[in-house]
């Protein structure tokens, strides 16, 4: 049993790091293992030791505290599912199986194991972008009604399956904490995600040595905007893009 931490910034999902050696440091400064940019986050804030089939999180005497599950620690024994809020930053950590590595072709599982995941600055970026345009639209108090969409599943193991876009953020991946759940050799545990935004949805691609597609296009790092009836191709699985009855200010 692999375990991995998926790293997010209030709801948006920035990266994901597999676990592995005796000890995983957690800070703001460059030196540690998961570098976490933020003033609320101390230079050597926390550490993962990782003693016989047990991962132990340690606070390393931080300034604001290591909470997990809303709960202040300062040492802990981690399970699947558990949630480190360090900061406004929050760390998942999830146990992961081993068999799709196992089962991976010679010299490849090694390759498959590597996360590829979009460079630091471009994911402040995004995140800094969309923060920037909510503030504008709190300010001005003109935001508009919020659009409501969906996807169907037009190919794959779960076709004919039908996703409802209500959330702000909708994850795509092989993780089972992804909301649409997708196969294949290179398709990262946290692929995509499906951004509702006020002026409509965009699918912004996260991880993996294949990039999803739309209308047969490659997505790039920037967020792409989605139309009805754009197709969305990831792993094994094509799905369609469609949008609800316009939805309507209160």
């Amino acid at each position: 049993m692999a375990a991995r931490l998926i790293l997010k910034f209030k709801e948006n999902v920035i990266s994901e790091i597999p676990i592995s050696g005796e000890e995983t440091t957690i800070g703001r400064k460059e030196a540690n293992d998961i570098h976490i940019d933020n003033l609320a986050v101390s230079g050597h804030h926390a550490r993962i030791l990782n003693i016989g089939k047990k991962a132990i999180l340690e606070d390393l005497g931080s300034t604001n505290g290591t909470f997990i599950n809303g709960a202040k620690v300062t040492k802990h024994v981690l399970n699947h599912g558990d949630q480190v809020l360090l900061g406004k930053h929050t760390l998942i950590y999830v146990e992961v199986p081993d068999e799709e590595v196992a089962d991976a072709p010679e010299g490849q599982s090694a390759d498959m194991d590597k996360t590829m995941v979009i460079p630091r600055r471009d994911k402040e970026a995004l995140l800094n972008n969309g923060q920037q345009q909510q503030g504008e639209e709190r300010k001005s108090g003109t935001a508009p009604a919020m659009p409501l969409a969906g996807v169907q599943i037009i190919a794959g193991p779960m076709r004919g399956r039908m996703f409802e876009l209500g959330s702000s953020l909708t994850s795509i991946g092989k993780a089972d904490s992804c909301k649409i759940q997708v196969k294949g050799w290179f398709v990262g545990q946290q692929a995509a995600v499906l951004t509702r935004r006020p002026n409509g949805y965009h699918i912004t691609f996260l991880e993996g040595f294949t990039k999803p597609k739309v209308n047969g296009e490659a997505v790039g790092q920037e967020p792409r905007y989605l139309n009805g009836g754009d197709i969305i191709e990831i792993g094994n699985t094509k799905m369609e893009f469609f949008l609800k009855e316009e939805a309507r200010a209160d």
